[in-house]
């Protein structure tokens, strides 16, 4: 079990990598009566700006946009369903947290996030940052599209019972995943869905688990990353065979919870071999405003908005790819395709640097 110190060196080390650390950061760790507070130096400090905090880690900090977010004096209506997922419908903005909730904008210094394991408090943070983004940046898109309270609530539900299970196993048990000596159907298919799904992680164009990866066997199946299980550690096993036809899989891991928005893009476009799913920063401001991206020669739609992972929103999004290889998700995030996997990435990344220059510009 890691200790104190070696728990906020990792929090500390990757918060920093994302420019979301800074001289004022704090955090603390451990449940009510045992938790300490450490300043951004590493030393022990007062643990007053986690009173109505009950979560066994927090982390108060704050990166470019929450930063001016923050100083701007409103609350966070959920515009994305990640958010709704992870939050809920509402982030208050406030002086100090209160009330148990999971996340709070801190008013003229930045935001306060609580978890439940290290990997979903790093989510968080990245989330977070990326919310305050889409606040600031908004206007010049004609302003965020938040969706429905009740809705939220139930996405929280949702994710606090079942969506994150996966990550919260994997953090009662660090240990990197066993190789298998198992023989499984196109291990190098698999171990490429793997690898672009690690390269989502490291150019940052998802945060957790969201995003997903797919590739074509054939015209009758393909391969997709599992529901839930963090990047670093999905073994080639675990990658799931899926029917083109019927978006049927064997017994087993499930698959990414947007199989059938993957199934019917393979159904419409017998072209496309790849199809790849992020959560980028920019794009999720279009998605947000739920505007399309375009640019000279460029022009990726937004599909109409419908709850994650369901069937309505993999036929939106398939119909907005008919005729286009790469579509914005209506408060939810991007989706690329191409006929190998480099290309779809090539593509995200492309539609992310075409944003970022759109709404920086």
């Amino acid at each position: 079990m890691a200790s104190v110190r070696e728990k906020f060196e990792y929090i500390r080390a990757q918060l920093t990598q994302l420019g979301l650390f800074d001289g004022d950061s704090l955090v603390m760790l451990g449940p009510v009566g045992e938790r300490a507070v450490l300043d951004a130096d590493g030393n022990e400090t007062s643990p007053e700006p986690f009173s109505g905090v009950s979560a066994p880690l927090a982390v108060l900090t704050a990166g470019r946009y929450a930063r001016a977010y923050a100083a701007a004096g409103s609350a966070l209506h959920a515009p994305t369903d990640d958010m709704a997922q992870m939050f809920g419908p509402r982030v208050r903005l406030t002086e100090r947290a209160s009330g148990g909730a999971p996340a709070f904008l801190i008013r003229d210094r930045g935001f306060l996030v609580t978890a439940r394991f290290d990997s979903e408090l790093i989510a968080a943070c990245i989330l977070m940052e990326k919310l305050c983004m889409a606040g600031v940046l908004a206007p010049k898109l004609g302003g965020l599209r938040p969706l429905g309270g009740p809705l939220c609530s139930l996405e929280h539900l949702f994710y606090l019972k079942k969506y994150s299970r996966g990550a919260r196993q994997a953090a009662a048990d660090p240990r990197p995943p066993a190789q298998t000596a198992a023989a499984v159907p196109d291990p190098d298919l698999r171990q490429a869905v793997i690898e672009y799904g690690r390269q989502l992680v490291a150019n940052r164009l998802i945060q957790a688990t969201w995003g997903n990866v797919s590739v074509r066997i054939d015209s009758d199946r393909f391969l997709i990353t599992p529901s839930g299980v963090d990047y670093g550690r999905i073994r080639p096993e675990e990658v799931v065979e899926v029917r083109v036809a019927d978006g049927a899989y064997a017994e087993g891991l499930h698959p990414s919870s947007e199989r059938k928005m993957h199934q019917l893009i393979y159904k419409a476009r017998p072209d496309i071999r790849a199809v790849i799913h992020t959560h980028s920063a920019c794009c999720q401001v279009f998605a947000a405003c739920r505007k399309d991206l375009r640019a000279e020669g460029v022009l990726y739609p937004c599909a109409g908005y419908a709850v994650s992972g369901s069937a309505k929103l993999a036929e939106n999004v398939a119909a907005a790819m008919g005729s286009h290889d790469g579509c914005i998700m209506a408060n939810h995030g991007f989706v690329a395709g191409a006929d190998t996997l480099q290309g779809a990435l090539a593509r995200a990344m492309e539609a992310e640097k075409l944003a970022r220059g759109l709404l920086e510009a």
